[in-house]
């Protein structure tokens, strides 16, 4: 469950793939068959073995219900990989808007 209008920070762990060999990347939350926000590799943060976006207030202001969040990646040598669908609950909150 996501909180709308907090900064919540998605984390993707990889146990065979070096991250720092990803050249491009997309996380994107979609909702009733569209994508409503997506972010690309370079607003991500790149660990040793992860790689995590941190939405804004207003990425979790502008999704509603639920919705379903997917990494897409591409490797420099044209490998490419997804993860699964994980669906989240944009949940409502008592302030609904950017603070």
């Amino acid at each position: 469950m996501i909180i709308r209008g907090t900064t919540p920070t998605i984390i993707y762990t990889f146990k065979t793939v070096d991250p720092a060999e990803i050249a491009v990347a997309y996380l994107t939350v979609k909702k009733g068959g569209a994508i409503v926000l997506e972010k690309d590799l370079s607003g991500a943060s790149v660990g040793e073995n992860t790689i995590a976006w941190t939405f804004t207030q207003a990425d979790t202001l502008s999704v509603t219900g639920a919705a379903e969040i997917m990494l897409n990646w591409r490797l420099q040598d044209g490998t490419r990989g997804a993860s699964l669908p994980t669906r989240a609950i944009f949940a409502p909150n008592h302030k609904n808007e950017v603070i």
